[in-house]
């Protein structure tokens, strides 16, 4: 029995809907990152958050995280422009839970004998929304795009986890950028 509710208890935590940020990175190989000293964040019309708040609290973490790293912010003739989007999906994950016990045999080891099995299963729809941040950085002359940061979450509910995840987005972005920089790649 402490077997069944152990393996229970693994498979009800596989079926959870991944929490951890999956980052991902593009970028023009043939662009110069070393030259880039100043950015000017820039809107998009319809991409960003919808919650003004939450528009409001990833700008100031992207300039955050871009001052941060060296950057100087100005308001025209920049090296780079950076904007992000957002898009969010609703997902379903299943989780089927099997309860119950087989009868093999009525006798010691072996297969014969008239026993049965009895037992239940149990699916569970579990709904959340995947969440994908992306960070765009453009040339500003012909506004071709030179990089592109992705973060994928399982959104939370309270605004402040959300905040949160987003943080942790940009400073993983934010290293991967450095990595750029000292000419190791991704």
């Amino acid at each position: 029995m402490k077997k069944a509710l152990g393996l229970v208890f693994v498979l009800a935590l596989v079926a959870i809907p991944a929490t951890a940020q999956k980052i991902t990175i593009d970028y023009a190989h043939d662009f110069d990152f070393a030259a880039v000293k100043t950015f000017q964040y820039v809107d998009t019309k319809d991409s960003n958050a919808q919650n003004p708040l939450m528009d409001d609290r990833i700008k100031t973490a992207i300039i955050r995280e871009l001052t941060e790293g060296g950057l100087r912010r100005v308001e025209s003739d920049p090296d780079v422009f950076v904007t992000y989007h957002i898009t969010t999906a609703e997902k379903t994950t299943y989780t089927t839970t099997n309860m119950g016990y087989g009868g093999y045999g009525g006798y010691y080891g072996g297969w014969g004998g008239w026993g049965s099995g009895m037992g239940s299963s149990t699916t569970t729809a579990t709904n959340y929304t995947e969440g994908t941040l992306l960070i765009d950085a453009y040339e500003p002359g012909d506004k071709k795009m030179v990089w592109r940061g992705t973060g994928t979450v399982t959104v939370k509910s309270k605004p402040e986890k959300q905040t949160e995840q987003v943080n942790k987005i940009l400073a993983k972005l934010g290293s991967k950028w450095d990595k750029i920089l000292a000419g190791k790649g991704k």
